[in-house]
């Protein structure tokens, strides 16, 4: 089901009839283009060849369009009249009439929504002329909040979908009793517990109103801190709206609060943490982040980042006892737009499932995704500066001011030394900026700047450092092409049919181990990585690989299909399986990101997918980077 921002997107190219750039689609949905190209990709993957895309742009496909428009919104409407009437049914011709719709078109609905209810305890059934919704309430009510995650995302339409279904009651005032609660108890939640938490609190008071109350539940939660919780809670929404919650209701909302902690308590320093954090889990994470260390070459040492983690995994080994995982919308936009980030998320949860023996899916994993990401953020080295030496005619300190000046607009991107006139230049510089005409003839791409800075001079030296960075990115991506995807591990036109993914997988993973790539036991690294979250993109290409460094060299075996093949969740035409090397990872995750950032645009996956020999392939990639600068 579509998004409200996917909506959004799809009514200005619907506006516009015309091809749109994605420049203009980014300004407009106030994103980078980046999140636009995984936007349509998810589209697209949702309503096949909705949004044409090519060089000019993107277009939506009216034809398309006719035909998906609607039907995703009735179903969900369909659902919530079931779920409504679960216990009579709905009578088929009221239905089709009630939604305007014929009733050839209500039984098409239909059908497709039992294909995509994959809860074998839900069904839905035909009684003469009547509809009915039968299963456990505790299986409907899952089902519901899946829905209403797909429908829509977690800021504005959910809270749309939510607020209409519980009518009379006010949303927001319902968040702002459960936030006071919270804050009484000093707990500190992000925007995504909270609307997890106010969704399962809203089902429960629309399915109570409804007569469907919860009757015994699994947890045996009284007395303990997070019961106490969400009896206060209910206490309050019993004084406003007279709506009694059940011991087994309370007992089931209490697992939303298992686990959690003070924010504050982040900044504590580890003694101290392990009062209300489980040893174990801190000595888990001590090892993980160890182990992470030697095998991504990556340094995590940082107590808050620590401390804030080791809380969130205490939480998460509440939550997986029960199976309760809170839902992140984002998590496609994770693992397309930053693959590097999410595949160390994944291997650091691989190895906490392993020492804490519990199991979690992947919307959690995108959580400590969320956790790395932010702290790497802050910790980034900025390894593609730009090395500016400054030329100047020195009076009254214009060198140091004018250096000063340049350091402050563009600091993290540059170094720069200062050289008087009368010097000559060195040769160890990228960008040579003077407040000298001669000099500025005198070197090749040097760039002539007044002795008081310009908004004109600022955006000649922001165009030259961009030109700069463009070309030193574009040879870097030439050269890791040549030396990591090679003939002897490219694979042609491939027929898949009858072949699953996984002997796809051991197909080329045999040809690796042929080659010298990897060992025998490669094959099970990367079916662990598979099993943990899979490597299939919406764009329509997958890249299957280890979470371990441990290739004997570094190297992409590339597959293209002559027909599609179904890898998990998408629809796949191209295949790149990874093996790197330990020496080689800063190099090759350059590569990575890279080359992620292509194919996660379905046209260039379309395009690669098509070439008919390795030469082709290799061509077509350098111009894509070409074309992405």
């Amino acid at each position: 089901m579509l998004t409200k921002k996917e909506k959004e997107l799809i009514a200005y190219l619907d506006k516009k009839a015309r091809w749109i750039t994605s420049d203009e689609l980014a300004e407009f949905s106030n994103c980078t283009t980046r999140t636009i190209r995984n936007r349509v990709a998810r589209i697209n993957q949702k309503n096949p060849e909705l949004i044409l895309t090519s060089h000019l742009g993107y277009q939506l496909n009216a034809e398309i369009k006719v035909q998906m428009n609607g039907t995703e919104d009735r179903k969900s409407r369909i659902f919530l009249e079931l779920l409504k009437h679960s216990s009579e049914g709905v009578d088929f011709y009221e239905l089709a009439e009630k939604l305007f719709i014929s009733e050839s078109t209500l039984k098409n609905d239909i059908q497709q929504l039992k294909k995509e209810i994959t809860n074998d305890a839900i069904q839905i059934v035909f009684e003469q002329d009547y509809i009915k919704l039968t299963g456990p309430e505790r299986a409907k009510r899952r089902y519901l909040i899946s829905l209403l995650y797909n429908e829509s995302d977690l800021q504005e339409k959910l809270k749309a979908s939510i607020q209409q279904m519980i009518g009379y009651i006010s949303l927001e005032k319902l968040q702002q009793t459960i936030q006071e609660v919270l804050t009484e108890h000093a707990i500190q939640i992000n925007q995504y517990s909270l609307n997890n938490i106010v969704l399962h609190f809203a089902i429960s008071i629309e399915r109570i109103r409804q007569g469907h109350s919860l009757k015994k539940s699994g947890a045996n939660k009284q007395g303990e801190p997070e019961f106490l919780i969400a009896e206060e809670i209910s206490d309050k929404l019993a004084q406003q709206y007279d709506i009694h919650f059940s011991q087994a209701e309370l007992e089931q909302l209490s697992l939303l609060f298992i686990g959690m902690q003070n924010e504050t308590l982040t900044k504590q320093n580890n003694q101290q943490l392990s009062s209300f954090v489980d040893q174990k889990i801190i000595t888990a994470l001590q090892d993980v982040l160890a182990e992470v260390e030697r095998t991504y070459l990556v340094e995590l040492h940082d107590e808050e980042f620590f401390n804030k983690l080791a809380i969130h995994l205490q939480s998460l080994y509440y939550r997986s006892h029960y199976e309760t995982f809170t839902r992140n919308s984002s998590l496609l936009d994770l693992k397309t737009a930053y693959p590097l980030t999410y595949d160390l998320a994944v291997y650091i949860s691989s190895l906490i499932q392993d020492r804490l023996d519990i199991w979690f899916n992947d919307d959690e994993i995108s959580f400590i995704a969320l956790h790395i990401g932010a702290f790497l953020e802050t910790q980034k080295h900025f390894r593609n500066q730009v090395t500016i030496q400054l030329i100047v005619n020195d009076y009254h300190n214009i060198a140091r001011n004018l250096s000063k000046q340049i350091e402050e607009r563009f600091g993290e991107n540059i170094t720069v030394f200062v050289t008087e006139k009368w010097q000559s230049a060195t040769a160890d510089y990228d960008l040579l900026l003077t407040t000298d005409r001669e000099t500025a003839s005198e070197y090749a791409g040097s760039v002539f700047i007044h002795p008081f800075l310009t908004s004109k001079d600022i955006k000649k030296i922001e165009k030259r450092i961009h030109s700069l960075k463009s070309q030193r990115e574009k040879r870097r991506m030439y050269q890791a092409i040549e030396k990591f995807i090679l003939p002897n591990l490219y694979f042609n036109q491939i027929d898949p049919a009858g072949l699953k993914p996984i002997e796809i997988r051991k197909q080329i993973n045999q040809q690796m181990v042929n080659e010298g790539f990897v060992d025998d036991q490669f094959f099970e690294k990367v079916e662990k990585r598979e099993r943990m979250s899979p490597t299939s993109f919406p764009s329509g290409i997958a890249v299957p690989h280890s979470v371990e460094l441990e290739a004997a060299k570094s190297g992409v075996a590339i597959m293209t299909l002559q027909e599609p093949l179904v890898w998990a969740d998408h629809t796949i035409k191209l295949i790149a399986y990874i093996a790197i090397n330990k020496k080689e990872a800063n190099e090759f995750n350059d590569f990575f990101e890279k080359f992620i950032e292509i194919v996660s645009e379905p046209i260039h996956t379309k395009q690669l997918s098509m070439s008919e020999d390795y030469d082709e392939f290799i061509l077509r990639l350098k111009a894509l980077v070409d074309a992405d600068e």
